[in-house]
C-alpha cells in the first residue's frame, strides 16, 4: 500500500468517506458542519433574559429614539421646533456674516500693513544705498589720503636724508677750512 493520501491516488472515493488531506488533517463531515443551523435551538435558549420580554417591546425598543422617550409627539410641537429651526438658522446666518466681514476687514488690515511694511522698507533699502554709496565714497577719500600721506612722508624723509648729507658736508668744508687756515 502507499503512503500517499488518497487524494493523490488513484483509488476510487466513496461518497460516505472523505480522505485525508496530505497534512494528515481529516475533513469534518458535511453534515456535521450544518448541523447546528438545523438543530431544535429556540432563541430562548439561546438568550433566557429574551423570554421575560414581549417581542412588541423588542421592537419598540429597537426603533425608538432615547432623547424623544419621554416627549409625546404632537403637532403644536413640531411649529415650535420648526420656529426654533428657524431662528437657529437665520442666527447662523447671521453669525456667519459677521465672520465673513471680521475676515474681510482683517484681511484688508493685513494688507494694509504689508503695504506700510513694504513701503517702509523700500524707504530703508534708499537709505542703506545711500549710506553705502557715501562710506564708499568715503571710503575712496580715505584711501586716496593715505596714499598722500605716503608720498608727502616719503619726501619728508628724502629732505631730512637731503639736509643731513648737507650738514655732513659743510661740517666737512668747515672743518676742512679751518685746518687749511691753522695751516696757513
Amino acid at each position: 500500500m502507499s503512503t500517499i493520501s488518497p487524494v493523490f491516488s488513484s483509488e476510487p472515493v466513496f461518497a460516505n468517506h472523505v480522505p485525508a488531506l496530505e497534512t494528515g488533517f481529516t475533513p469534518w463531515d458535511a453534515s456535521d458542519l450544518f448541523s447546528f443551523f438545523d438543530s431544535p435551538v429556540s432563541p430562548m435558549e439561546m438568550n433566557p433574559g429574551l423570554e421575560k420580554t414581549n417581542p412588541s417591546q423588542i421592537q419598540n425598543q429597537s426603533y425608538s429614539n432615547p432623547g424623544l422617550k419621554d416627549k409625546p409627539l404632537d403637532c403644536t410641537g413640531s411649529n415650535d421646533v420648526d420656529e426654533r429651526r428657524k431662528k437657529r438658522k437665520l442666527s447662523n446666518r447671521k453669525s456667519a456674516q459677521r465672520s465673513r466681514i471680521k475676515k474681510q476687514k482683517h484681511l484688508e488690515d493685513v494688507r494694509i500693513e504689508l503695504n506700510k511694511l513694504k513701503i517702509e522698507n523700500r524707504e530703508l533699502e534708499n537709505r542703506l544705498r545711500h549710506v553705502l554709496y557715501h562710506c564708499q565714497r568715503e571710503q575712496m577719500e580715505n584711501d586716496s589720503l593715505r596714499l598722500g600721506l605716503r608720498v608727502l612722508h616719503e619726501k619728508l624723509l628724502n629732505l631730512r636724508q637731503a639736509l643731513v648729507m648737507r650738514q655732513i658736508q659743510q661740517s666737512s668744508t668747515c672743518a676742512t677750512w679751518s685746518c687749511i687756515n691753522s695751516l696757513v
